[in-house]
């Protein structure tokens, strides 16, 4: 029991100071929208972005905090994001602030409702693949390979497997992949598939709900 409340207090009090760090870029408020990062979660991936030089950047699911991301972009001078996100409601919100906000030049939302896809095995569903081969292969062409993947969806579990299959082609050498909710059995078990597949190898962030991995080179 006592374990179990220190860890929360844990993750309280990293929230906290999370949010203080976050300040700069709370430029006005934002909604918290389905299955968003946690604020102690969002300035690990911004310390990852900042810290890697991480450029070219995509993320499986969208919410409130691609738009802190694009702020950060955005203020740095340089760097790209493409977001995918299957929930039309949350998609529409984000490309609208995006577009409100003038950060249309470094952010794109791309709305990808979830449909059979062939990497998510028999009844199994991810991004629509008409919705994210051409995007993503667009992205890739006018910014080059992708040295940070953010895999925060589609929803929980198993169902974000397809994001490696799909994704390895274009990850650059020494790509940066972060998994959200990586304490959650569904997702420990793609990240024990993946290091099995793909040699890599996954170590929490301290304090988060993420885990991390560097690409081969």
């Amino acid at each position: 029991m006592g374990t179990g409340l220190d860890e929360a207090l844990a993750r309280e009090l990293a929230d906290l100071s999370a949010l203080h760090r976050l300040a700069p870029l709370m430029s006005e408020y934002l909604p918290s929208t389905a299955h968003e990062l946690s604020p102690s979660a969002l300035v690990a991936l911004l310390d990852e972005v900042l810290v890697g030089s991480r450029t070219v950047l995509v993320e499986c699911g969208c919410g409130s905090s691609s738009v802190v991301l694009a702020r950060l972009l955005a203020k740095r001078g340089f760097g790209h994001l493409l977001s995918l996100e299957h929930d039309e409601r949350t998609a529409a919100f984000v490309a609208s602030q995006l577009r409100r906000e003038g950060l249309g030049h470094v952010a794109r939302v791309v709305h990808a409702p979830l449909a059979a896809h062939p990497a998510a095995g028999p009844g199994g569903q991810w991004y629509a693949p008409s919705a994210v081969r051409d995007e993503v292969s667009s992205f890739v062409d006018s910014h080059g390979l992708v040295d940070l993947l953010m895999v925060d969806g589609p929803l929980l579990g198993d169902s974000r497997y397809p994001a490696l299959p799909v994704f390895r082609d274009v990850l650059a050498p020494g790509a940066a992949v972060l998994v959200d909710d990586a304490h959650r059995p569904g997702e420990r078990a793609v990240l024990e598939r993946w290091s099995r597949e793909y040699a890599l190898r996954f170590r929490p962030t301290g304090g988060t709900s993420l885990a991390a991995a560097t690409a081969l080179a």
